[in-house]
């Protein structure tokens, strides 16, 4: 069910959750390099880029790099 707006509600509510709720300072996500449509999202939430694992994850056979993504919770009050 894409294009309904349900990952940005779903990250939208953990990070309320985390940074409201837990007191977190900081949240970090793992995600792998092909899956461009999630990387857009974390980005237009907010999180941003860290590093990259190369080819850290075997995939049906191919190896993909690992992107690190976070936000503080002073970029979470933005």
């Amino acid at each position: 069910m894409w294009d309904h707006g349900y990952g940005s509600e779903a990250t939208n509510l953990l990070l309320e959750y985390g940074f409201k709720t837990l007191k977190l300072h900081r949240i970090q996500l793992l995600v792998l390099d092909f899956n461009k449509r999630v990387q857009q999202l974390y980005r237009n939430l907010g999180f941003v880029e860290e590093g990259v694992q190369r080819e850290t994850r075997l995939v049906d056979g191919e190896w993909h790099d690992v992107i690190l993504m976070s936000m503080l919770e002073k970029e979470y009050k933005k």
